[in-house]
C-alpha cells in the first residue's frame, strides 16, 4: 500500500500564529496603554492628596473660627465701677473688657505681588508695588461665666518668621470672696490686674492651648454700627456716644477727649500702622475676625528650610493660603 503524503506550503504552517513583528506592536501598544493608565493614576492619586490637603486647612481653620466667633460673640463688659487710670489720670468708664495689639516680637510679613489682594496694613510703596502684607495680632476679652467673669486670650503663639499655632487661654476673673476684707478691695483694679495678667503672658507659654497650626495671619478690627472701622488715626463722630481716646506711638494724644464723662476707649496708633486698642465699661458694634492658613505641605517646607530662606520662599507661596473672614456682632455693648 502506497501513501501519498501532501506537504503543506510553509505560510499554511504558520498560519495561526503571530510574527515577531506583530509581537512587537502589540507589546508596544499595552506598553503605552499601561503608561497613560498609570499617569491617569497618579494625577488621581496627585488630586486626592491635594483636595485632602485643602480640606483639612479648610477644616482646620474654619472650626477655629467658629470657635473664637462663638465665644467673641458672648463678650460682655466685665461691669465693674469707673476708676481712673494711675498713669494718664483719665477716668475709666468701668473695668477692662477688651485688649488687641500686634503680638510683640512678630513683625508684619510681606508675602507675594497679589495686586488683587492689597490691604491698607502695607506703607504707600508697599501698596504701590502691590505686596499683601500679613498681621499677627492677639486680643483678650472678658465674657460672663459660671463664677462671674471669664477672660479668655487668643494668640498666634511659638511664631517663627511669621507662621505659628494659634493658641488659647481662659481663665476665671471672679473676684467673689467671703473675707470681709475684700470689700475694701477697689474691684475695679484688682480685675484689672487680673486681666493684664492674662495679656502679659508670653507668646511661648504652655498655658496656650493648641487650635490648629500654619496660622500665617490673624487680624481683628473694631467696628461701629455703621461699618466704620474704628482707628487711632481717624476720629469719627461715633453714633453709639463712645468717648475715646486716641494716642500716638508715644502716648501723646492725637485728638481730644471729652473729660466731662468717663473714658470708654483708648486706640494707640502702633509703629506697623495697626492699632491698640482697649475698650472698658462699653464695646464696639462689631468685631471683624481674620485667620489665615497655610497649607501643611507647604509648613512643613518651610520649616525645613533655614530661617534667612523662609521668608522668600513663603513669598512664593501665597495662592496656598486660605483665608478666612467673619464679623462677629457683639450682643451687649453696655
Amino acid at each position: 500500500m502506497k501513501f501519498i503524503t501532501k506537504k503543506r506550503p510553509l505560510q499554511a504552517r504558520f498560519k495561526g500564529g503571530f510574527t515577531l513583528l506583530e509581537m512587537l506592536v502589540a507589546v508596544s501598544v499595552m506598553t503605552l496603554v499601561i503608561y497613560v493608565l498609570y499617569a491617569l493614576f497618579d494625577q488621581t492619586q496627585d488630586a486626592l492628596k491635594k483636595n485632602a490637603s485643602e480640606v483639612d486647612v479648610n477644616e482646620g481653620g474654619r472650626a477655629a473660627l467658629e470657635m473664637i466667633v462663638r465665644e467673641l460673640s458672648q463678650m460682655e463688659v466685665s461691669g465693674y465701677p469707673p476708676v481712673m487710670d494711675l498713669q494718664s489720670g483719665a477716668v475709666l468708664s468701668g473695668s477692662k473688657s477688651f485688649h488687641s495689639r500686634s503680638t510683640p516680637g512678630n513683625l508684619p510679613l510681606m508675602l507675594a505681588y497679589q495686586p488683587d489682594a492689597l490691604t491698607s496694613e502695607g506703607t504707600t510703596e508697599d501698596l504701590e508695588q502691590g505686596f499683601r502684607t500679613n498681621i499677627l495680632q492677639d486680643f483678650t476679652f472678658t465674657s460672663r461665666g459660671g463664677l462671674g467673669f471669664d477672660i479668655t486670650s487668643y494668640r498666634v503663639v511659638n511664631a517663627e518668621n511669621g507662621i505659628g499655632t494659634l493658641g488659647r487661654f481662659m481663665t476665671s476673673g471672679s473676684l467673689h470672696s467671703t473675707d470681709p476684707r475684700s470689700s475694701m478691695v477697689n474691684k475695679t483694679l484688682a480685675f484689672n490686674l487680673q486681666f493684664d495678667s492674662v495679656v502679659n503672658q508670653p507668646s511661648e507659654s504652655e498655658v496656650f492651648q493648641p487650635i490648629t497650626d500654619g496660622v500665617i495671619h490673624f487680624r481683628i478690627t473694631a467696628f461701629d454700627q455703621f461699618g466704620r472701622e474704628i482707628m487711632a488715626t481717624v476720629p469719627r463722630l461715633n453714633p453709639l456716644g463712645l468717648n475715646l481716646q486716641r494716642l500716638n506711638p508715644k502716648g501723646k494724644p492725637l485728638y481730644g477727649v471729652r473729660t466731662d464723662r468717663p473714658v470708654d476707649g483708648t486706640l494707640v496708633q502702633e509703629l506697623e500702622g495697626q492699632t491698640r486698642a482697649w475698650f472698658y465699661g462699653a464695646l464696639p458694634s462689631y468685631f471683624d475676625l481674620e485667620i489665615g492658613v497655610i497649607d501643611p505641605k507647604v509648613l512643613e517646607q518651610v520649616r525645613a528650610l533655614p530661617p534667612q530662606f523662609q521668608a522668600s520662599f513663603l513669598g512664593q507661596k501665597i495662592n496656598k493660603v486660605s483665608l478666612f473672614r467673619q464679623r462677629v456682632p457683639i450682643r451687649q455693648l453696655r
